[in-house]
């Protein structure tokens, strides 16, 4: 590290923590190779270090004292030792939640200063935002982050919008009625406001919902709304749309006269678990 790079000081507590765990490592094995009855390790490890300190970007930033240089500050660390139970019980929770989102994902509705106040605030992810707006906790969180309301509420309407990831075709699970509709599968966020019923349409015409949650449709499109501009509506105020081309997948219409030709056979997709069940 030169003498004008600056280093994050969390980043520097990691450093020395990744080091001191490659030296309880290294005396693991030397204790199970040796078979030494007994060894030796350190329990506390005092560090004083004298360096700049820098405030960039709701960051403290340190960058180490060169020689003669009087004007610095003082950090005395002490490292001591800590059981994984402890680490548990201490660590922020991560969520296990796929469909959870960072505050990342509200690109740039928040500043990262402003998205690091949230994450000082114990708001990580756009879930734990949107339960405070359940809660009626937003205004608690502006005023003790000192971020504008206006502003946090609009990050909330971003984070509800609708989206579509993916449109595919789905394999009628094994036992099915053979009379059962051909069906395709939307995933994405949001796709379910409440227990509002949304509106989904393909060229401009309504298609059958089978079933539905806020991550995943199943539907029944017509004959001819294998392709074309699948529009999603949780409610009237959002709604969001997307192209797509699914036609080698359609089914082949009988007629009358002629015998009937066999269907296609969609890519074998999972059957999605029961939520609600509507048809339009």
């Amino acid at each position: 590290m030169n003498g004008t790079a600056t280093l994050r000081l969390e980043d520097f507590i990691q450093a020395v923590q990744s080091q001191l765990d490659n030296a309880q490592s290294a005396m693991a094995i030397k204790a199970r190779n040796l078979n030494l009855p007994l060894t030796f390790a350190i329990k506390d490890i005092n560090l004083d270090l004298r360096a700049h300190v820098e405030f960039t970007d709701s960051e403290i930033r340190i960058r180490p004292a060169g020689p003669g240089e009087t004007d610095t500050s003082m950090f005395h660390l002490v490292f001591t030792a800590i059981t994984r139970p402890a680490i548990e019980e201490n660590a922020v929770a991560m969520s296990d939640d796929p469909d959870d989102q960072p505050l990342d994902e509200l690109g740039d509705e928040l500043t990262s200063d402003e998205r690091k106040r949230l994450e000082w605030a114990g708001v990580r992810t756009v879930k734990q935002l949107q339960r405070a707006e359940e809660k009626g906790s937003v205004h608690t969180i502006g005023r003790v982050t000192n971020l504008s309301i206006d502003r946090l509420r609009k990050a909330l309407d971003r984070s509800s919008e609708p989206l579509v990831q993916r449109v595919e075709p789905v394999r009628p699970a094994a036992g099915a009625d053979p009379e059962a509709p051909p069906m395709i599968r939307v995933t994405g966020r949001n796709l379910v406001r409440g227990n509002l019923f949304p509106h989904v349409r393909i060229g401009d015409k309504p298609v059958s919902i089978l079933k539905s949650a806020s991550n995943e449709l199943l539907l029944a499109p017509g004959h001819d709304q294998w392709a074309g501009e699948l529009a999603i509506a949780p409610e009237p105020a959002l709604s969001t749309a997307m192209s797509f081309d699914l036609s080698a997948f359609a089914p082949v219409r009988r007629t009358a006269d002629a015998a009937p030709e066999p269907v296609l056979a969609p890519i074998g997709i999972a059957a999605i678990p029961e939520v609600t069940e509507t048809r339009q």
